[in-house]
């Protein structure tokens, strides 16, 4: 293959790729079936009993446990959530998915919303103020303020470096306090912002017609 090809592959290939912008978290939204102990599709139960749950169906699912505070309604992401508890360290809820495509070195921004709504049934209940931790396999990447129950969701973020080309992204309680949190509309971009994504599309189309063109080229001068 003459040089100028070749380069223009390599070319071609790294702008296709970054038109596809930062990895993607797969079923962000947490869209499933109402589940006492279960997460919705695309998602994995890493420790304890996880529930998908709405502002109609509560951790109890069928009415034996009530929120503390009620939900306002669903998060601006809408839908099915997913609820996790804590008690100290001996009872810690989890769960996450492995995602591929990061650039090891890269920045990424993590978003999601968060609620704090607690559940009775209990004594005491889970009401204490708490957050959501994030973890990348399995190491804590931070979490923000800890919040005291309230009937509203709050928009949060946090940024880490990816370490390897696959991690495993996954959420729980930041604190022991016992408390009970739902979390919501998760979300991962790229930090440093890259190419647009209109832009990135754009670039990587004419690179492969520049292929095209230059194989044409060959192909007519034989």
């Amino acid at each position: 293959m003459p040089k100028n090809r070749a380069g223009l592959l390599a070319l071609a290939s790294l702008i296709a790729g970054n038109a596809f912008g930062a990895p993607l978290i797969t079923n962000g939204s947490l869209t499933g079936p109402i589940a006492n102990f279960g997460v919705p599709p695309g998602w994995t139960v890493i420790a304890g009993t996880p529930d998908t749950m709405d502002e109609g169906n509560n951790v109890g699912v069928i009415g034996a446990l009530t929120f503390v505070t009620l939900p306002i309604g669903p998060s601006p992401d809408g839908g099915t959530w997913v609820g996790i508890g804590r008690e100290g360290n001996g009872f810690v809820e989890r769960f996450g998915q492995t995602v591929t495509g990061f650039t090891i070195g890269a920045e990424y921004i993590l978003s999601w919303y968060f609620g704090n709504f607690g559940y009775n049934g209990v004594s005491p209940a889970y009401d204490g103020a708490n957050a959501i931790e994030v973890l990348v396999d399995g190491t804590s990447v931070g979490s923000n303020a800890l919040l005291p129950t309230a009937r509203t969701w709050t928009a949060q973020s946090l940024t880490f470096t990816a370490t390897a080309a696959t991690q495993e992204i996954s959420f729980r309680a930041a604190s022991g306090n016992k408390s009970y949190i739902s979390i919501d509309g998760i979300t991962l971009a790229d930090a440093g912002g890259g190419i647009p994504e209109p832009k990135a599309a754009f670039l990587a189309a004419g690179g492969l017609c520049v292929l095209a063109l230059l194989g044409r080229r060959r192909k007519d001068s034989r």
